[in-house]
């Protein structure tokens, strides 16, 4: 991959020249500037002090995320998903767009341990999301302020005992990855759909995927697709690719997907829909559904905790935590009324009998 390979994933004529390459990047992802400027630099050509300041912050960015990874794994089992498995595959020089540090742990007491380790470091914010059932699954965010402030995206690390979170209806959690590198990134590619649709990184990143030798074959990753739920997804993602981009040695995998995609969208289409658009805390809590906790404090003291312990109160849920507490909610807004009984229901002697 090179200058060239950007100009044409994202729609840019090269003679319109590098600074509307940087434009177009802007407009289609945060992270994508960071590619860009790498291959800018990389082909010789001559840039400004400030165009060289955002590399050299981006590349230190680059290199804050490695060394939280080393540091995390010299103490606890985690494995990295998507951002530095993806980062390998790119030619020496050039920065993968990365956002942020996602972290998946086998279970929740290293997820502690994990968060623990990164509380060290002092984070501007500390969120917990629990979804799940019967298995309950835990996605921990963590933010700090980047190294420019003004321009610069935060620091952010996820750190969650599931690797895949699916769609929430059809397509049901799966918490590990498959050992191999190269599927894994293929599948949390494919993943990032249940979010929001596919932009020129993802293409970008097929499209380096698609460059790589050896890779499995077409039958093992038409298995492991079909295996984790992905088919339409993965096709979708790859169709999106080849309209920018060459998947390389990966345009026969869409046309395998055909008939395994049709099976699952038929599939998904039997399955009921578990989640409504107004959902109770205390049933989103029994069935599953993804629950957002809202920080009331951080707390200290429960060295002795390795899991969160749930609190109900009326018709609001209390997620108590090793490092803090949260009201757990369906949506963004939550009046003031709410958060004030949060707040009571923790100073309250039910709290006291449950807590250190």
């Amino acid at each position: 991959m090179d200058l060239a390979t950007l100009y044409e994933a994202l729609g840019v004529p090269e003679e319109a020249g590098p600074a509307e390459l940087l434009f177009a990047a802007r407009r289609q992802h945060y992270t994508l500037p960071y590619l860009v400027l790498s291959a800018v630099a990389r082909h010789g050509v001559e840039m400004s002090d400030a165009a060289r300041g955002e590399l050299d912050r981006a590349r230190r960015r680059a290199r804050r995320y490695e060394s939280v990874l080393a540091e995390v794994s010299a103490r606890v089992a985690v494995r990295p998903v998507k951002g530095p498995l993806l980062a390998r595959y790119y030619p020496d020089g050039l920065l993968r767009p990365q956002g942020d540090l996602d972290l998946l742990v086998d279970n929740e007491r290293d997820l502690w341990r994990v968060v623990r380790l990164l509380l060290e470091d002092e984070p501007l914010y500390l969120g917990v999301s629990m979804l799940g059932t019967p298995t309950r699954h835990l996605v921990v965010t963590m933010t700090w302020t980047p190294e420019d402030s003004l321009l610069d995206p935060e620091i952010r690390v996820e750190v969650a005992t599931a690797a895949l979170v699916g769609d929430y209806r059809g397509v049901p959690i799966r918490p590990a990855l498959p050992d191999d590198a190269f599927v894994a990134s293929l599948l949390a590619l494919g993943e990032e759909r249940f979010q929001r649709p596919f932009h020129a990184r993802d293409a970008i990143d097929v499209h380096v995927l698609g460059q790589v030798q050896p890779q499995p074959s077409t039958a093992q990753l038409v298995a492991a697709v079909e295996e984790y739920r992905l088919a339409p997804e993965v096709r979708e993602l790859l169709a999106f690719t080849a309209e920018r981009l060459s998947p390389g040695a990966l345009t026969s995998l869409g046309e395998a997907l055909q008939a395994p995609a049709a099976r699952e969208l038929s599939r998904r289409t039997a399955h009921p829909v578990s989640v409504g658009p107004t959902r109770q805390v205390p049933a989103a809590l029994a069935d599953g559904s993804p629950l957002y906790g809202m920080p009331l404090r951080r707390v200290a003291g429960r060295s002795g905790w390795d899991s969160v312990r749930t609190h109900l109160f009326g018709d609001d849920v209390l997620l108590l935590t090793p490092v803090g507490d949260y009201l757990l909610v369906t949506d963004e807004v939550v009046g003031q009324e709410r958060y004030d009984a949060a707040l009571r229901e923790l100073e309250s002697d039910r709290i006291a009998e449950e807590t250190p």
